[in-house]
């Protein structure tokens, strides 16, 4: 199992007016251990609703102290403090939704890593709300990063959710390249549904008790190997094994690690997978309780990626 995760040399700044500042200050703590020093910065705004939805944007590229706007896929040189009115120019409307703008400025300039601002908690049931993370997650195919917290410093405590795959191993490294001071904790859940029938054939409690025993010394060992043999160049750090739904150890590992980035390999992303009571992925987007970055998609598989509109 090999992967291509080597550097980040593009990072599409996508800002929001909600969360004023918050994306741009995660950018600037990250750049010196990235060592980039030019950034893509995208504001997007909701432009009209009903069946065709339209977003107003402003695709701007900062490098050092230069600014230049891409208008129609053409450069124009800014100030370095532009008047209000030359930024007012710059501002475009596209028929779709944000998620929809993010993904296609990012796959044109080929950016590794997409930041943007995440949602928070939720105050309507998943089934009942649009979810634009789940959507820009879904619709990129570089790595995503979330920032849900005021960021005041490096990150410290990652947390890595495993499940052995390739997107897992791609997610990792990537977040070795964000985080390479940090601590690292290497998390994996596994189930066991033959317990409960166990239980209900009356087998004896000592029997029950060498199943779950024999269950994560196997878990425990597959993780070993994995993080040994194709994560050695990603920070060591402890290792965590715990019998259980998935989104429960995850949730449970980073409040007792007091985690400041969560990592997980990118799941499902179909259109429907958000309405999936089982979707890890979009029920720990809905918690916010730390950063959360999804690694890229390797896969290249070519599916149409836009939102109905």
């Amino acid at each position: 199992m090999e992967d291509t995760v080597r550097r980040i040399d593009r990072i599409l700044l996508a800002i929001h007016q909600a969360h004023p500042g918050r994306v741009e200050m995660r950018a600037s703590l990250l750049a010196p251990a990235l060592g980039v020093e030019a950034f893509d910065v995208l504001a997007v705004k909701r432009a009209g609703n009903g069946l065709r939805p339209t977003t107003a944007y402003s695709h701007v590229q900062v490098d050092g102290g230069r600014l230049r706007a891409l208008v129609d896929g053409e450069a124009r040189a800014l100030g370095n403090f532009p008047p209000p009115d030359e930024l007012d120019k710059v501002w475009m409307v596209r028929r779709g939704h944000p998620a929809d703008v993010i993904a296609v400025t990012a796959d044109s300039i080929q950016a590794d890593l997409t930041l943007m601002a995440g949602s928070g908690r939720p105050r309507l049931p998943l089934w009942a709300r649009p979810s634009r993370d789940a959507d820009v997650v879904r619709l990129c195919r570089g790595a995503v990063l979330l920032v849900h917290g005021e960021p005041r410093h490096d990150y410290r405590n990652v947390v890595v959710a495993t499940d052995f795959s390739r997107a897992s191993l791609a997610a990792a490294r990537t977040a070795a390249l964000l985080a390479p001071n940090a601590r690292f904790v290497f998390v994996h859940a596994f189930q066991q549904p033959e317990t409960a029938m166990m239980r209900e054939l009356e087998l004896p409690p000592r029997v029950i008790r060498s199943y779950r025993e024999q269950g994560w010394e196997a878990a425990r060992r597959k993780l070993d190997e994995f993080v040994e043999l194709f994560l050695h160049d990603v920070p060591p750090g402890r290792r965590e094994v715990h019998a259980g739904r998935a989104y429960e150890v995850i949730r449970d590992c980073v409040r007792r690690q007091q985690a400041d980035l969560l990592v997980l390999g990118r799941g499902a992303c179909h259109p429907g997978a958000r309405l999936s009571s089982t979707n890890v992925m979009q029920k720990l987007m809905d918690e916010g309780a730390c950063d959360l970055l999804v690694g890229p998609d390797r896969q290249g598989d070519g599916i149409d990626r836009r939102l109905a509109a």
